[in-house]
């Protein structure tokens, strides 16, 4: 038994969920290693000329992963956080405290670094992201797409470093900026300490699942290549979009009041047809044992055209317990339970809603 579902009554909504996860690469426990997040660090200098850049001699980083051996170059990596994140980054220049980037003007460098809040135009740009300094190093986290998924979510990110004596705990302000937990006062009211401490000692691009940290005084050695007794400990929530499906199925009254269920045929005789040529391992799928006694396995078995004598009463209705979804070839998409039995009654009609996430 089957029936339409209109347009009307499908719908498909979108939303967002978020998975917490922890990386630690900290005291001999390497989870970053297992899973692809790369410790990396980016250092200035020029990629021509003498002494130049040579891949046989530079800075390098190597990794392995799958039984194989992977190398980052420091300088190219540099020149490359340096081009897409902190072009307008140093004072003197159209995106500074002094010279503000223009309102009307929106900087493509930082729209990867997806903004947790939206721009309510009464702010300059380099207001809300918060002024991006790029000295002569960078340490970088590297988290993977397959993690972190279609962005890290904003404000989420909490980074702690035993790499000295004082345990830093970096957290990110959900607009992109990296700050110590232990100014977060200063850093929230912008009220500096004398020796600038409260600012920002780095960003982080939510799409792109980079966490850069750019101080290179008390922050250098945060995020580092050691997973010894110096290591760190990174947890940050992935973001994911779902989409739920609900279907209204309707049935109205007086429809849907017949019944498949061996138990109203004929002496618990069947209503499937049965090929010939099954063996009985295969038919005791398909009929219970007291119909497998009627089954002839060489020439098949019909469905029987009668029911017992109780479904011709004027009481009888069958009860719904499973509703099945067919796409329009008549494969089965997806089987819905309901809570209990419901019984369909000829003189009511009634609706089922089926929700499910994919």
């Amino acid at each position: 038994m089957f029936g339409q579902i209109g347009d009307e009554d499908r719908r498909v909504t979108p939303y967002k969920i978020h998975k917490r996860f922890r990386i630690d690469y900290y005291n001999g426990v390497d989870t970053a290693t297992r899973l692809g997040v790369i410790p990396l660090q980016a250092v200035s200098g020029s990629l021509n000329g003498n002494p130049g850049f040579t891949s046989g001699s530079a800075d390098k980083i190597t990794f392995t992963s799958g039984g194989a051996d992977y190398h980052y170059y420091k300088r190219p990596l540099y020149t490359q956080l340096k081009l897409n994140f902190f072009e307008f980054a140093l004072p003197g220049n159209r995106h500074s405290a002094t010279v503000p980037q223009p309102q009307h003007q929106l900087d493509l460098n930082f729209l990867p670094f997806g903004h947790g809040k939206a721009y309510d135009g009464t702010r300059q740009h380099w207001e809300v992201l918060g002024l991006r300094k790029l000295h002569n190093q960078a340490n970088v986290i590297s988290v993977p797409q397959k993690i972190f998924g279609e962005q890290i979510k904003t404000g989420s990110v909490e980074l702690t470093d035993y790499s000295t004596e004082n345990t830093f705990i970096i957290k990110d302000d959900g607009y992109g900026n990296l700050y110590d937990t232990t100014y977060e006062t200063q850093f929230v009211s912008a009220s500096l300490t004398g020796k600038g401490s409260g600012s920002a000692v780095g960003t982080v691009s939510y799409n792109h699942g980079l966490i850069i940290l750019t101080d290179t005084g008390s922050y250098g050695t945060v995020a580092g290549q050691s997973s010894g007794s110096g290591g760190w400990k990174l947890e940050f929530e992935a973001t994911k979009t779902l989409y739920e499906h609900e279907y209204t199925c309707l049935i109205p009254e007086g429809t849907f009041n017949n019944s498949t269920n061996i138990s109203v045929s004929l002496g618990r005789s069947g209503s499937m047809d049965i090929p010939g040529g099954l063996d009985n391992n295969n038919l005791r799928q398909l009929l219970s044992s007291p119909a497998e006694g009627q089954y002839d396995n060489t020439s098949g078995y019909a469905a029987t055209l009668y029911t017992e004598n109780f479904t011709t009463h004027s009481m009888f209705a069958p009860y719904v317990t499973t509703i099945g979804l067919y796409n329009d070839h008549g494969d089965l998409l997806a089987v819905a339970k309901t809570t209990r039995p419901v019984r369909n009654d000829p003189e009511l009609a009634l609706n089922f809603i089926v929700r499910f996430d994919i």
